[in-house]
């Protein structure tokens, strides 16, 4: 009897291109400029005007992703461009040429449009005529139909948006409940009711109307022809010694200008304070409106000089012994100019009839009554007392959102009678969002912004910051009340409305990435473009609570799909969230470890999922954004786990450098984009040993960064590093699976490290004259190279990390002996001598104590040091404490005129420290006067010009 072998299924043909255009070569310096103009506010996707969302891509980036994923094999620069609107209408040849010409010129006075010829592409939408050759492009190339594109993870709906306005299919999925809204009303509202216009803005008048004769009693003012618009308050608390008030305030201007500006002047008497408003260009005495009770977190006693710590302030926010204080008042006159006076009672006033409502109302008590759960790295409110949403708000604020909510309620009927379903919904949600705009703009998390003479809001840091000097909006008047946000948010809409042509709605879903089969079939997809969650910089969930809680409030009922939990979902967020694991930890993992593995597993779900949904061949192609190795590492593990393979990569410029998540650190302003295909599973592949092709991908890491930093296009030393992880992670997935000869596992980080490493050391021939770097010791290398790479005291503890490792040193284990570095929030905090050294002073006195070794590790009485960066920091210790003399006696006596490792450890700091920082300026005394010429160092190459420098030894000598 013969063996029957069942038949086996027929295979699915494959009806991708074999090539598609981001599989190729693009014009990358061309559409970084016009990201980088994207990003310039107000030039933004008006998406991004309908509400607060915590990351967003400039729309050519976007752009790029869809068109170049879909596009069959190779699309001509010119074509590309033209279709992503760049460029003058005229101009149909070396559009790219252009574009970086103009970006080279002098801006002059007029806009960017006028400098460059051509608007903003996001006003600009494809030709009918683009559209229709598009399309008849795409249905050839994908056997006969549209391909469909898939955004998993959409964050507010740009990505889908724009596939849209180019006339694709397209499905699109978000896990949270606030983008998840923001994403209907740009795609489906906007698609499918059109412009609401003037209907709603009839609405909007209304309802402030009617919220603003409820709330006007709250406002009271003594001039009855002025209206207040904002006013800035602070905390009083008493001292412990005196028993008088302290403002905790730490400047009293309210408005700067050219001329000099509004503040206020406090009023110190019997242990009370008072406030009286002057015009700085007007006062003739020594009054200093920057000199305030609070530095630093300590509030010094105004009465008596009592200082109160930073910890018992909190202490006492915490334990509601304070009292609000309003010090200043920016009106509005009867003639409409807007002008500021200080505070008074009667401000005081408002607040205690808003407090009577409050204990009086029980309607209220259960407004934004949610309680607050936010991890202690987005500085937790609740460490100031604030257990409650409801408690991030002054008495009269609350008071106020919640009579703005009550007068919406009070035209929710009339609105859902007058129109049908969709078009009631879409009213009803976008006067929502005109709350949610205001309410970020009146909080006790809002800050005051001197600058501008009025308040900011809560989340101009990404986090829920305390803030001591805070706004309190009128949200019935002009500047920032309710009926100016409501109209941004409606001119947004509106605009959406004009950009998307008449086709297919998308198809939208609100749920966790790593069940998206349960909605859509197997290989109902082509295309996957993906923006996904960034790893650990952005607590998406716990940002948007706020947010939610409000929204639940005025949509339940209309989106109760969308509503139907206490708080937002934090446990299916891909995110990588230490905090969550604090009762997780065990001896064989940190919390750290725990949240990378989670957020590994987690995108490998989702990224598994987006494999299932595509068809044979289909392209995923990935935006990411980060600076720390290790987030490259995780996301690149999920996305060969999940069973693709990398086919290209293009590093574009997606960030502000000054972004708000890296202000004041080394920032990465450019995303790599991930081009991969769907592969059938091979098992039983080869594997490859890493020490065949470390030494190819040291290669090809280097001409990376060489290439990017011949590109004649700004680039910082952070993204030159960056831009070398595509290739280096296409080589390491094309040799997949890696081992070492012992037969481990190599993970991506391995080859990132020697990637990063290899772009070290072109960076150093780049910007470092100085020679003989790799003859110091290793500690003093690393700490030159820290600076070099981050030009800055503060970088990511694994990039310092690896960075030694590659340099031959375990940071770790020479924390504690040498003191160089430090870590704070998770970071590395480079020190200096100031940091390091012992106090030779107290060192030679009989009757000092001496200082403790432990914590001043470097003994500048020494001869010899173990490393030359000590010898360094003694040295300029020794000129700091002592002056140029001593200094001078001290070179001399260990005889560093003749150490070349002194010589290139100075010249190289020299290059590399920024030259506001107090280390450089001691530098440049000690090569400088008497010192330097003992020292005798070659300064040739080093721009010392500008610099005030030491003046003659003789000069200090008496």
């Amino acid at each position: 009897m013969s063996e029957h072998t069942p038949d086996k299924p027929d295979e699915k043909k494959s009806n991708a291109p074999e090539q598609v255009a981001i599989e190729s070569q693009l014009p990358l310096t061309a559409i970084d400029i016009e990201s980088q103009k994207d990003i310039t506010p107000p030039r933004g996707h008006p998406i991004r005007g309908l509400h607060k969302w915590f990351a967003a891509r400039p729309t050519p980036a976007a752009r790029l992703a869809i068109l170049a994923s879909v596009y069959p094999g190779e699309i001509d620069s010119d074509q590309l461009l033209s279709l992503m609107q760049i460029g003058p209408k005229a101009l149909d040849s070396n559009i790219a040429e252009y574009v970086e010409g103009k970006f080279t010129e002098s801006k002059g006075n007029g806009t960017l449009d006028d400098h460059y010829g051509y608007p903003n592409p996001n006003t600009q939408s494809p030709t009918e005529a683009q559209i229709k050759n598009l399309s008849e492009t795409l249905n050839e190339a994908w056997g006969g139909d549209l391909p469909t594109v898939l955004d998993p993870t959409a964050g507010r709906g740009i990505i889908p948006f724009e596939a849209m306005r180019y006339g694709i299919d397209t499905k699109v999925n978000e896990l949270n409940p606030i983008p998840a809204l923001i994403t209907k009303v740009g795609l489906e509202y906007a698609h499918e009711v059109g412009s609401l216009e003037p209907d709603i803005t009839d609405w909007c008048k209304r309802i402030d109307e009617k919220a603003r004769r409820n709330i006007e009693s709250y406002y009271p003012t003594k001039e009855d022809d002025q209206r207040i618009l904002n006013s800035a308050f602070t905390y009083l608390i008493r001292c412990d010694s005196c028993g008088g008030e302290i403002p905790l305030v730490m400047k009293w201007w309210l408005h700067t200008t050219s001329d000099g500006g509004d503040v206020v002047r406090p009023i110190y008497e019997n242990g009370k304070v008072a406030y009286e408003h002057v015009l700085v260009e007007e006062t003739d005495d020594d009054y200093d409106p920057d000199e305030a009770p609070v530095t630093q977190g300590d509030a010094e006693c105004p009465h008596c000089g009592v200082v109160t710590e930073s910890d018992e302030v909190r202490d006492r926010i915490r334990s509601d012994e304070f009292e609000y204080s309003i010090y200043g008042v920016n009106y509005e006159t009867s003639q409409g100019e807007w002008e500021f006076r200080a505070g008074d009672e009667i401000d005081l006033e408002g607040m205690q009839k808003a407090l009577e409502r409050i204990e009086s109302d029980f309607a209220l008590l259960d407004f934004l009554s949610e309680p607050i759960e936010v991890s202690s790295r987005l500085n937790d409110p609740t460490a100031y007392g604030m257990e409650e949403w409801r408690d991030i708000f002054t008495p009269r604020q609350l008071v106020v959102h919640y009579e703005y909510l009550r007068a919406y309620q009070h035209y929710v009927p009339e609105i859902q009678e007058e129109y049908d379903e969709q078009t009631a919904e879409a009213i009803l949600t976008l006067l929502a969002f005109g709350a949610s705009r205001s309410i970020t703009r009146s909080s006790r998390l809002s800050s005051w912004r001197d600058r501008r003479g009025v308040g900011g809001y809560i989340f101009s840091e990404n986090n829920y910051s305390f803030k001591k000097m805070a706004v309190d909006n009128n949200l019935s008047a002009p500047r920032k009340g309710y009926y100016t946000r409501c109209k941004n948010v409606i001119e947004a809409y509106e605009k959406l409305v004009t950009y998307l042509p008449e086709g297919e709605p998308a198809d939208i879903a609100c749920q966790d990435a790593a069940t998206l089969t349960e909605t859509w079939e197997r290989e109902s997809v082509d295309v996957a473009v993906v923006d996904p969650p960034y790893y650990s910089s952005v607590q998406y969930a716990e940002l948007s609570d706020l947010f939610y809680v409000l929204q639940k409030q005025y949509l339940e009922d209309i989106h109760p799909e969308l509503f139907d939990s206490k708080l937002t979902n934090k446990s299916d967020e891909a995110v990588a969230n230490p905090a969550r694991f604090e009762e997780l930890v065990d001896e064989e993992q940190s919390k750290k470890e725990l949240s990378d593995k989670y957020y590994e597993e987690k995108m490998s779900d989702i990224f598994s999922e987006i494999h299932d949904l595509l068809s044979k061949g289909g392209v995923i192609t990935v935006m990411f954004t980060h600076r720390e190795m290790e987030a490259w590492d995780t996301l690149t593990t999920a996305f060969i786990n999940a069973g693709f393979t990398i086919t290209a990569t293009h590093p574009i410029k997606t960030e502000m450098a000054d972004r708000v998540t890296l202000q004041e650190k080394a920032s990465a302003d450019s995303s790599i984009l991930l081009v991969g295909r769907k592969t059938e599973q091979r098992k039983n592949k080869e594997t490859t040993l890493w020490e065949d092709v470390e030494s190819d991908i040291r290669t090809t890491a280097k001409q990376e960064a060489e290439n990017a930093l011949n590109s004649g296009y700004s680039i910082s030393k952070i993204d030159t590093i960056i831009s070398s992880y595509g290739p280096t992670l296409q080589q390491y997935t094309e040799s997949y699976p890696v081992v070492n000869k012992k037969g481990d596992s190599i993970r991506p980080r391995e080859a990132l490290s020697t990637a990063r490493n290899a772009v070290t050391g072109v960076l150093s021939e780049r910007y470092l004259e100085t020679e003989g770097l790799d003859e110091l010791d290793e500690l003093t290398r690393w700490y030159v190279l820290c600076w070099l790479i981050y030009e800055n005291d503060t970088l990511p503890y694994d990039e310092g990390r690896q960075l030694g490792v590659g340099v031959g040193i375990d940071i770790d284990k020479i924390k504690r002996s040498t003191k160089i570095w430090g870590k704070r929030s998770g970071e590395i905090q480079l020190k200096s001598h100031t940091d390091r050294v012992q106090d030779i002073v107290m060192l030679r006195s009989e009757s000092a104590d001496n200082p403790s070794t432990r914590k001043y590790p470097v003994d500048p009485t020494d001869e010899r040091f173990t490393y030359t960066i000590d010898t360094v920091h003694a040295a300029l210790h020794v000129y700091d404490r002592e002056g140029a003399k001593a200094a001078w006696e001290w070179l001399t006596e260990r005889g560093l005129k003749s150490d070349s490792a002194f010589e290139v450890t100075v010249t190289a700091l020299l290059e590399v420290l920024p030259s506001d920082t107090e280390m450089y300026d001691t530098l440049v005394n000690l090569v400088s006067g008497e010192t330097g010429d003992y020292l005798d160092i070659n300064l040739g190459y080093i721009d010392l010009s500008g610099i005030d420098r030491q003046s003659e030894l003789g000069d200090h000598i008496e």
